[in-house]
C-alpha cells in the first residue's frame, strides 16, 4: 500500500496531468518531482507507478517516465469496447437497480447540472466518473463491472476531454438526462441504446481532441 507522501505526490501529478498543466508527451524526472514535492526517490517512484497504472504515464525504455500520449486508434478502439461493455451494464442496471441507487444518481445528476452552470469541466469530470461507477455497479454482473473498470483505470487520460472541451460538460449532461429517465423507467432497451450512442459520443469528442493535438504536434517546428 502506498504511503500517504506517494498518495499526496499522485494526487498532484494526476491533477496536472488531468487539467493539461503537464502536457503528454512531457517527461518525469524522478530526482525532480521528489525535490518539487520535497520527498525522497522512493515515494516519487512509487507515485509514478500508480500513475503508469492509471494509463497516465508510461515508461520508455532509456528515457524514462512521460505523460501517455493518446493516440487515434487507441481511442477508437477503446470506445469501441466501453460502448458495448456499458451499454450491456446499464440495460442490466435498468433491470436491477435498487431505489436507494437511483436517489444516489439523482443527486450526482443535481450536482452535474450544478457543475455543467458554473462551466465546471474538473468538478463535472469527477461527477461523471461517479455517475457511471454507480450504474455499472448496478448492474450485478461482477464480471461485467470488473472488466469496464479495468478499462476505465487504465485510459483515465480520457478524462481530459471534460477539462479540454468545456462546451462537451452540457453535451454529455443532456444525454445523462436520457439514460436516468430510462433507468427510473426500467427501461432495458432504451437504456442500453442510450448508454452506447452516449459513449460513441463521447469517443467522438475525444478523438477531435487527439486529433486536434496530432495536427498541432505535426506542424510544430521541428
Amino acid at each position: 500500500m502506498a504511503d500517504l507522501k506517494s498518495q499526496t505526490i499522485y494526487r498532484a501529478l494526476r491533477e496536472r496531468i488531468l487539467s493539461n498543466d503537464i502536457e503528454p508527451g512531457a517527461r518525469l524526472v524522478l530526482r525532480e518531482i521528489a525535490h518539487q514535492y520535497q520527498a525522497s526517490d522512493i515515494p516519487a517512484r512509487e507515485a509514478l507507478r500508480m500513475l503508469e497504472r492509471d494509463g497516465l504515464v508510461e515508461t520508455v525504455p532509456y528515457r524514462g517516465a512521460r505523460v501517455t500520449t493518446l493516440t487515434t486508434r487507441e481511442v477508437e478502439e477503446t470506445y469501441f469496447i466501453r460502448s458495448h461493455l456499458e451499454s450491456i451494464a446499464t440495460g442490466l442496471a435498468a433491470e436491477r437497480i435498487t431505489e436507494s441507487a437511483l436517489d444516489d444518481l439523482d443527486v450526482l445528476m443535481e450536482r452535474m447540472r450544478a457543475a455543467v452552470d458554473a462551466e465546471d469541466g474538473p468538478g463535472f469530470s469527477d461527477l461523471n466518473h461517479e455517475f457511471h461507477q454507480t450504474i455499472v455497479a448496478a448492474c450485478g454482473n461482477e464480471m461485467l463491472r470488473e472488466l469496464t473498470m479495468d478499462i476505465w483505470q487504465r485510459h483515465s487520460g480520457f478524462q481530459r476531454v471534460f477539462r479540454m472541451v468545456p462546451k462537451r460538460i452540457a453535451i454529455s449532461q443532456a444525454e445523462h438526462e436520457g439514460i436516468m429517465a430510462a433507468l427510473r423507467a426500467r427501461d432495458t432497451e432504451r437504456a442500453s441504446k442510450l448508454a452506447l450512442w452516449h459513449k460513441r459520443s463521447v469517443g467522438e469528442s475525444v478523438g477531435r481532441m487527439v486529433d486536434d493535438s496530432e495536427e498541432r504536434e505535426a506542424e510544430a517546428p521541428g
